[in-house]
């Protein structure tokens, strides 16, 4: 089981907790995958993050949400801490 339910809504990013236990949410990363022209006149993708630092308590079934910057997220990174060990949750939209 997945210890966080993301799910994004327009620019909305809703994370829930899955977990048995309160945890800090201290940063979320956000990554994009968004479409350019390059010097040939192709076009390219290229990736880009944002990083959101939270620094916010979360209990079993609360929620967080974020404001995104775009609607075109390929991949969120969560990183928390639960009792004394910090964790990372990688997970693609």
């Amino acid at each position: 089981m997945n210890p966080f339910v993301v799910k994004l809504t327009g620019r909305i990013l809703k994370i829930t907790s899955n977990l048995e236990y309160s945890v800090q949410i201290l940063e979320i990363i956000l990554k994009y995958n968004i479409t350019v022209n390059m010097i040939d006149d192709k076009v390219g993708l290229k990736a880009i993050t944002d990083s959101v630092k939270v620094n916010k308590e979360l209990r079993k079934n609360e929620s967080l949400e974020i404001e995104t910057k775009l609607e075109d997220i390929s991949e969120v990174s969560i990183i928390y801490r639960d009792t004394m060990m910090v964790r990372r949750f990688d997970i693609s939209l």
